[in-house]
């Protein structure tokens, strides 16, 4: 008795070991943001840009960003190109025909109370950059003139009654890791509030006039926004890329330049609706970009479902995490059998047992007791008798199968 006892004391304890190592890694993969599995490939360059042109030798854009074979833009009027040749700063590309028009929107965009049901996340990975001609620098560490544009956004966005929350956390230094860095806070903004939309606010490298355009007299950088073809959220992000770009030039045309998709993830497999907003160069002023957010802002919420957030964000992680929980638990459910049987081989014929008879009785044997119950109320089908046949020893002859009551008892809790 003293064995069998010790043996369900350890049984238990083993149970509670498991369960505790359970909650803490549901919680420590909760907290921490799934790593990203795209390649390298996150970082601009640190000087210059690259000039793209098409086969005939025309500028079709210039960018800050690294191509690579195989990216692809799409230009304002939808005409989509394909990345064939890099060469030094030029990177070559041929058409490839125009996108078909999306389909309407599938439901009403957010009006009124609707706002209220999620929020606008924006933040940025390249905290340091700056705008030349107003912050007189490229870049400055920790404070760059790319948070005012990012500001001038999230106060578009809640005049409009969308709520808005600019995350300022700095994460430099624009190197390879940036990403990385920034991967922390995306996953932050998506947990905090239900999501509507998640932007990443850049400026990009090259000359101003690729980006300057006049709207109402008044001079504005424009936007060029930027898609990482090497995540699993390509084609959502795509597709709400796209319908921003057609909403904004509706309203402002050409106040959105085109969609570039390179070699990198940029954080957007965290969520369905993630962007990256390139506002302007380094040679454009602030306040130009700063009125380019605030027009793109402005337009914002006509894209938007009604229906309010999009998938959840991590929904790998998601997956990973029950993964891992379903292991823990059936890990735990066979060092339990282990341990309260004694060996391998009554173990398995517990398992067989269960199956066989539908239940597992652990510490008894079959027509047993268990904690003083004789016999069991999972009695096995009835023998060649017939229903009067006795099972474990207990009469049953007194109970038919509707469930009469036997002599001497209440039907109660049979």
């Amino acid at each position: 008795m003293n064995v069998g006892i010790s043996k369900r004391m350890l049984a238990w304890a083993l149970v509670f070991v498991i369960a505790a190592a359970t909650g803490v890694v549901y919680l420590y993969r909760s907290v921490m943001p799934v790593a990203s599995e795209a390649p390298p490939g996150h970082a601009e360059r640190e000087r210059g840009y690259f000039t793209v042109v098409d086969e005939d030798g025309t500028v079709i854009f210039t960018t800050g960003h690294m191509v690579s074979l195989g990216d692809e833009y799409i230009d304002e009027n939808d005409v989509k190109y394909v990345v064939i040749d890099v060469s030094d700063d030029v990177a070559t590309v041929r058409a490839v025909g125009s996108l078909e028009a999306l389909p309407p929107f599938p439901v009403e965009p957010v009006r009124g109370a609707a706002a209220s049901s999620g929020a606008i996340g924006i933040y940025h990975t390249h905290s340091a950059e700056s705008y030349v001609p107003s912050d007189h620098s490229e870049s400055i560490p920790g404070k760059g003139g790319i948070m005012d544009v990012g500001a001038a956004l999230a106060e578009r966005l809640t005049s409009l009654g969308i709520k808005a929350v600019h995350d300022t956390t700095p994460h430099d230094p624009n190197d390879a890791r940036a990403y990385d860095r920034s991967r922390r806070t995306a996953a932050s903004l998506l947990k905090k509030q239900r999501p509507l939309a998640l932007f990443d606010v850049h400026r990009d490298a090259g000359p101003a006039e690729a980006y300057l355009k006049e709207f109402d007299g008044r001079e504005v950088a424009r936007c060029m926004i930027v898609i990482g073809r090497q995540n699993p959220k390509m084609q959502s992000n795509l597709e709400f890329a796209r319908r921003l770009k057609d909403e904004a030039n509706r309203e402002y045309p050409g106040l959105v330049k085109g969609i570039f998709m390179g070699n990198a993830d940029f954080n957007q497999d965290l969520f369905d609706r993630a962007l990256l907003l390139e506002m302007g160069t380094e040679q454009t002023s602030k306040e130009a970009a700063m009125r380019g957010a605030a027009l793109l802002g402005s337009v914002i919420p006509n894209i938007l479902p009604a229906a309010g957030p999009g998938a959840g964000p991590q929904a790998r992680g998601a997956g990973r995490t029950i993964g891992w929980l379903l292991g823990i638990a059936v890990a735990g459910i066979f060092a339990y059998l282990w341990i309260a049987t004694g060996s391998w081989e009554e173990m398995k014929a517990k398992i067989l047992e269960w199956f066989g008879s539908g239940g597992v009785r652990v510490g008894g044997v079959g027509g047993g007791s268990i904690e003083g119950v004789e016999g069991g109320s999972g009695s096995a089908a009835p023998g060649p008798d017939g229903p009067g046949s006795e099972v474990s020893g207990t009469d049953m002859s007194g109970s038919d199968a509707s469930g009469t009551d036997a002599p001497g008892t209440d039907g109660e809790g049979v």
